[in-house]
């Protein structure tokens, strides 16, 4: 499989900024990520990071808890428009167009680090997930949610009907490099959506979802979490 390109992800992912997904990704994986941040609690002394931050959407949830300040990184120009336009006036937030792999901060940073739907798309999966853990701050809490993952079996049809090239990580792969990242306690688990499954009549395929059972599939099975401290 070729490597996930960084350049090409930016030009694609900017692509989908114009045609608004940044917000229909937000709201089909709230759900998961509300979820994989349920136990967390938050305070102005927290400072959050959002990788593949897209519009900042995840960002907002954090300082809608109470996080004092965030940063968002992603690698499309067109993807960080929308989101300093979504918090102009708020110093809050901070946004940057920038790789996972390069977070343009110090050392011991943050305290809420959650990536959604981006880590299959890093060319170097391993060498962000350690660059997140040295901007963690000591005890700092880690989410990340993904869809495509090889025990999702009804989502490997995305990576073919997919502009950009991805990896297909397992859940056990996935903690077992956020543990050499220097994470702990690593662990995973599925949630599901809790909005209605489309019924067969409902359904349309798409290059996504070519069969109502696939799609059917992928609900059931939900979106993988993979969670840790620093």
């Amino acid at each position: 499989m070729t490597l996930p390109d960084e350049q090409k992800a930016a030009l694609e992912f900017d692509q989908w900024a114009l045609a608004g997904r940044a917000e229909s990704m937000a709201e089909g994986h709230r759900a998961a990520l509300v979820q994989a941040i349920a136990n967390w609690s938050f305070s102005q002394e927290d400072r959050g990071l959002d990788v593949g931050c897209g519009n900042g959407w995840v960002l907002r949830e954090m300082v809608g808890r109470g996080a004092g300040s965030t940063l968002g990184v992603d690698i499309s120009p067109k993807m960080i428009e929308r989101a300093q336009k979504a918090a102009a006036g708020d110093d809050r937030f901070a946004f940057k167009v920038g790789s996972a792999a390069e977070i343009p901060a110090d050392n011991a940073t943050f305290t809420r680090i959650t990536s959604v739907e981006a880590l299959y798309y890093v060319p170097d999966p391993q060498q962000a997930l350690n660059e997140w853990a040295r901007v963690a701050a000591p005890k700092a809490q880690l989410a990340i949610v993904i869809d495509l993952f090889k025990e999702n079996t009804a989502t490997h049809s995305w990576i073919e009907a997919l502009s950009v090239d991805a990896h297909l990580l397992g859940a056990d792969e996935l903690v077992e490099m956020v543990r050499k990242a220097g994470f702990a306690e690593a662990a995973w688990r599925t949630v599901q959506d809790p909005r209605p499954i489309k019924t067969e009549a409902e359904f349309e395929p798409s290059r996504y979802w070519p069969s109502y059972a696939m799609y059917r599939g992928y609900r059931e099975m939900g979106s993988l979490i993979v969670s840790a401290t620093r």
